[in-house]
């Protein structure tokens, strides 16, 4: 029998983060966005708090890994959680660890009273959505994602 476990990142396992995070950026044809590093990470987990992070594993095998971090609705007045990433490695999937990440999150909204988890998934991502559709999620198409990146904020900052 195989045994899941959802574990807080220690800082010790940063570097097995990073190379999670590098594989799931690999996976998702995204390499060249990472920007983060060891320090960055350590400050935004360990120093800020901003984010937090665990690794997701079977029988104390690192398999996976998820970040989330708090949101704020102005319109429930309330607090929520947006799911930054949620990666398996892929012989890891369809075991109904993704179903439980999410039971392990429903229980942290409950816990807190927060209202609500939104995460961001690629058009691309048919097996994501797939998933994300048998959870009953609800799919925004009414909403646009809009970014400004560092370039783009220093721009703004000169003009």
């Amino acid at each position: 029998m195989q045994k899941f476990a959802i574990q807080s990142l220690k800082e010790e396992n940063l570097d097995t983060l990073i190379d999670l995070i590098k594989e799931f950026a690999l996976h998702e044809n995204m390499q060249n966005e990472i920007k983060c590093d060891k320090k960055k990470l350590y400050h935004s987990i360990f120093e800020t708090k901003i984010a937090k992070a665990f690794l997701l594993k079977e029988n104390d095998k690192n398999i996976g890994y998820m970040i989330y971090f708090y949101t704020f609705s102005s319109f429930l007045g309330s607090n929520g959680i947006h799911l930054e990433d949620i990666y398996l490695k892929e012989k890891y999937r369809n075991k109904g660890y993704g179903k439980q990440v999410f039971n392990f999150l429903a229980e942290i909204c409950q816990k807190e009273n927060l209202q609500r988890i939104e995460w961001f998934c690629l058009n691309n991502n048919k097996k994501g959505i797939k998933f994300y559709e048998s959870l009953s999620s609800i799919h925004l198409d009414q909403w646009r994602i809009y970014r400004l990146n560092k370039n783009q904020l220093d721009k703004i900052i000169k003009e």
